[in-house]
């Protein structure tokens, strides 16, 4: 094997490993709109169902259950979870697979924007939702100036393994096309979070120092808009 070709195989485990990360990290922004008082969640694209075994050590007595399309993430989220579907949303039958069961809490983080339609999916997930309860989104943000920088600079449209570029998105999303998704269902939003970041890639001290700024600052238009790199939202059935 040649130096060229270990380097080679070496980038392409990286890449691997940081999509891998990317799907199973359990991220504070969606913990900390998640409810307290919830006690029943459905975690949709519940992953390996490290989020979910996090949410359940919050509250004495919360069940946590799954979908998942990836059958291994299933099969290993099944052993911390109160119960794992392993289904394609695409063509999942919810009454059947989910016949009696209602939630207070629904968690979507960055599942939407795979989905071939996501305003049916999520149609069919809220008839799941206890009156006053709650859905949690997380969606990436394509007005990114990343975006802009590919698109618009470089012309080109990437097609990576992971962020917002992923390959196996079909959907995509600013701020106000999630705004517009929520409401048009009904919901009220209760609390939005931004992810903020100054290019595609995360971690490094300017995105920890955009991340630490006031939340007002945060909320303001161009950094909403430009630097959040994915939108958070918890919002609520109403009565």
């Amino acid at each position: 094997m040649t130096e060229s070709t270990k380097t080679g195989t070496g980038m392409h485990s990286a890449a691997i490993d940081e999509r891998l990360a990317s799907y199973t990290a359990i991220r504070s922004e969606i913990v900390n709109l998640v409810p307290s008082e919830a006690r029943q969640i459905l975690d949709v694209g519940c992953s390996n169902g490290a989020l979910g075994k996090h949410l359940k050590t919050m509250l004495e007595g919360r069940k946590v259950f799954g979908i998942e399309f990836d059958q291994s993430f299933a099969e290993v989220a099944s052993r911390h979870l109160d119960g794992v579907v392993n289904a394609d949303l695409n063509t999942m039958d919810w009454p059947t697979v989910l016949p009696d069961q209602i939630f207070d809490c629904m968690i979507f983080a960055d599942v939407l924007e795979h989905l071939v339609d996501p305003r049916r999916s999520l149609t069919l997930a809220l008839e799941r939702l206890t009156p006053g309860g709650s859905v949690v989104i997380s969606l990436p943000n394509v007005r990114h100036v990343s975006a802009f920088w590919s698109i618009f600079v470089m012309g080109v449209f990437p097609q990576r393994d992971r962020g917002l570029f992923d390959r196996t998105h079909l959907r995509w999303f600013t701020y106000s096309d999630a705004k517009a998704l929520l409401l048009d269902h009904g919901l009220k939003i209760s609390s939005e979070s931004f992810a903020l970041r100054w290019r595609d890639r995360g971690g490094g001290f300017l995105n920890r120092m955009l991340n630490r700024l006031p939340s007002v600052v945060q909320r303001w238009a161009p950094f909403r808009e430009f630097l959040s790199y994915q939108i958070c939202f918890r919002a609520t059935v109403t009565t």
